[in-house]
């Protein structure tokens, strides 16, 4: 298998980390580099038609896009350690806030940084009231998500999962993209905190 990746971007990095957990070690890694372009070469469209990473290319050719619908084929795989929950109760409050996470945080967010960002404004068509909207929106989420982690050492139930990994990999790369400070959210600094999972290696970023 080969992972199409960017050392960069926020969604591979959730899928190396899901790699890391499961201690995958036969998945080649293909740098993509997003700068220069590579994700838009047709040699890359005919791997991944929407030019997005990542994507999982299997022995047979097939190709997984979307790093959700990536790990999942992994967890099918390398069922241990379960990071997609086990119980119906589970698998729901996992999917539900893994889903939270990505639409109430990760999205506003990611709005925010695209169309505030100075660096950004080479590649888009920036709109800054609708960013300054949108990064509103992701402050209240991160005060919201910051109380949710008060209660509990994880984001869904009492173990590390998938839902973690989100929350992890949506407040590590864009709180600092955003001009916010970690540190005005302490538990999800402490959530964030590599230290905080003597069980988890996290890849190093670039």
């Amino acid at each position: 298998m080969k992972l199409y990746n960017n050392q960069m971007a926020n969604s591979p990095r959730k899928v190396r980390m899901f790699i890391s957990e499961k201690n995958i070690k036969d998945i080649e890694m293909v740098e993509i580099d997003l700068m220069k372009g590579e994700h838009k070469t047709a040699e890359y469209r005919a791997i991944a038609p929407n030019s997005r990473i990542p994507a999982l290319q299997l022995d047979d050719g097939t190709v997984i896009m979307e790093s959700t619908a990536i790990c999942r084929y992994l967890e099918s795989l390398y069922p241990e350690p379960n990071l997609f929950g086990e119980s119906p109760m589970e698998i729901a409050s996992i999917e539900m806030w893994q889903a939270r996470i990505y639409s109430e945080l990760m999205i506003p967010l990611a709005m925010g940084f695209r169309h505030l960002h100075p660096a950004m404004s080479a590649l888009e068509t920036q709109n800054k009231e609708y960013g300054e909207t949108q990064k509103n929106i992701g402050v209240k989420s991160l005060k919201y998500f910051n109380s949710v982690l008060s209660e509990s050492e994880f984001v869904a139930g009492d173990r590390y999962t998938f839902a973690d990994i989100q929350m992890i990999t949506t407040t590590d790369f864009f709180i600092g993209l955003n001009q916010l400070k970690l540190e005005d959210y302490p538990e999800i600094q402490r959530h964030t905190d590599p230290v905080s999972y003597t069980h988890l290696t996290l890849p190093t970023k670039a």
